[in-house]
């Protein structure tokens, strides 16, 4: 089963509707073939505490369709109206592919699963728990602070009601409509605040599953390296609602680049309203994430991780499964910003990994190759675009490389004659926006040696109808739809592109590509 998006009706609001599912495009999948990888690739969970009191919402609005700078911030992505309800997206998805034990094309058993980076949203070791909670299969309830209400922006406290959020109750006592509902025609979801707050226990993925590190699991905001004065601020009981009176839009702004540094502004006296403090909230340490998931009990042990990640605090490994070696790269540059790229030591390491290999190769890092271009290093040097590509262009044993961050479906041939010399990168969308889609990914063999990738995008459980978003699927099936409504991408209010630039074109979603015998 597949979604769309209706008719907009006359606030802009687009309801989600079944459509057909694509049929497949590109090159015919052979009928016999011999097997080598079939992975379900998941990125960019998000999983978040969205009532976490750093969270700086407040700046998203610059990008709102009346901001006079909104072409020049683009997306900040601070503040999404279904940030409350990521681990039921999760679940939703988990169930779906739990139904899919064999390659829709192929036939042949599934291996795994990986899951490329960002499972969280702000680094925090609360949000690492959930998501393990949500892989594993365990009890766990998505809520901090105080469990006897909601204390993020879209609550119901009247004074500190701000327009500029969807508020899901409705509107309080003397307040005017929040924009979301007056301008954009979101709904009003009575509870939802406090069903999305529930406990309960998970699905679990029925694969062995591998972990991605990305930015959002190792930086605040996925821009800002942890400090100690910004980790008070987290686990504190300060929910920050504005800037402080020396700081500026613009300042801020120029501390949350793509390459480093990146920095929170001192709060000062920045406005606030007092929330419940939370000692889970704190930030990961480098290596702890690996530690955490060494301790969680599903399959394989440490879900790629070893002793030596948590040891030496790198976030890289190699495993083999199927016929191939899997090559995780930790593509996040701890220093700061956003985007991408290694260390001296980690590339030397991933060219002695694929040049002794004695199988195919299939890498797999948060950033795609294109976004590796992050060189700032206070000490030692970065590894960037080029000087990567170059290096994995010399060893034709490498198939493909599984990358997010984007939050869209891309796929892209690397090297100088497709199909001949060279890789492909496949990019898959996220849980956060619209389409809210995973994939499965055969990587075959045919009797002539050709190489055969089929991609095939999944749709989580959650269906078109939210009902009253009481249970983990109907708040899923909520969660789409607000993701397939957002304000910021809607070209009738002057955006650039609409929420479907995430959902790529067709050759990046159900496609069989190829790459000829070597």
């Amino acid at each position: 089963m597949a979604y769309g998006r209706s008719e907009a009706n006359s606030l802009g609001w687009r309801n989600v509707i079944v459509t057909s599912d694509e049929k497949h495009i590109g090159h015919e999948f052979p009928s016999q073939s011999t097997p080598l990888l079939l992975m379900h690739h998941l990125s960019d969970l998000h999983v978040c505490d969205a009532q976490s009191p750093t969270r700086p919402e407040y700046l998203d609005r610059w990008a709102d369709p009346d901001s006079p700078i909104r072409e020049k911030v683009g997306t900040i992505g601070t503040y999404r109206p279904h940030s409350m309800l990521s681990a039921h997206v999760v679940e939703a998805m988990i169930q779906s592919l739990n139904t899919i034990t064999t390659g829709p094309l192929s036939g042949h058993p599934i291996n795994g699963a990986i899951i490329t980076g960002d499972t969280t949203d702000n680094a925090q070791t609360n949000e690492v728990s959930w998501y393990l909670a949500l892989l594993d299969g365990l009890d766990f309830r998505p809520d901090s602070g105080d469990h006897t209400k909601y204390e993020g922006v879209i609550d119901d406290g009247i004074e500190h009601y701000d327009t500029r959020y969807w508020h899901p109750h409705g509107t309080p006592v003397g307040k005017n409509d929040d924009d979301a509902r007056a301008k954009y025609g979101f709904p009003v979801v009575p509870n939802l605040l406090n069903s999305c707050r529930a406990p309960f226990k998970a699905t679990g993925l029925k694969f062995p599953w591998y972990a991605v590190h990305g930015n959002h699991d190792a930086l605040l905001q996925g821009t800002v390296a942890p400090a100690r004065a910004i980790n008070a601020e987290m686990v504190g009981n300060k929910r920050y609602t504005g800037l402080p009176t020396k700081v500026t839009l613009a300042d801020v702004l120029a501390s949350f680049q793509e390459i480093g540094p990146a920095s929170y502004p001192d709060a000062d006296d920045a406005p606030f309203t007092t929330v419940t403090a939370d000692l889970e909230r704190r930030a990961v340490e480098r290596g702890e994430f690996a530690a955490m998931h060494l301790a969680a009990p599903g399959l394989p042990k440490g879900h790629g991780f070893t002793a030596e990640n948590v040891e030496k605090k790198h976030m890289y490994y190699s495993t083999h499964i199927g016929g191939v070696k899997l090559i995780v790269i930790d593509s996040v540059n701890h220093f700061g910003g956003w985007q991408g790229s290694l260390d001296v030591l980690q590339f030397e390491w991933l060219e002695s990994e694929i040049a002794t290999s004695d199988k195919p190769i299939v890498l797999a890092s948060h950033h795609p190759l294109s976004k590796m271009f992050n060189s700032y290093a206070p000490v030692g040097r970065r590894v960037c675009v080029e000087e990567i590509q170059s290096m994995l262009l010399k060893y034709p044993t490498v198939l493909a490389w599984f990358a997010g961050h984007e939050h869209r479906h891309h796929i892209e041939w690397i090297g100088p004659n497709e199909e001949v010399n060279g890789f492909w990168q496949i990019e898959t969308a996220s849980h956060a926006d619209w389409p809210q889609q995973s994939r499965t990914i055969e990587i075959v063999r045919d009797a002539a040696g050709d190489v055969f990738l089929g991609l095939s995008v999944v749709d989580h459980a959650g269906g078109a109808d939210y009902g009253d978003a009481a249970n983990p699927l109907e708040i899923a099936a909520l969660s789409r739809a607000l993701s397939a409504n957002i304000w910021q991408k809607r070209p009738e209010l002057g955006s650039s592109h609409d929420v479907n630039w995430w959902s790529g074109r067709p050759t990046d979603r159900n496609v069989v590509l190829k790459i000829r015998k070597r």
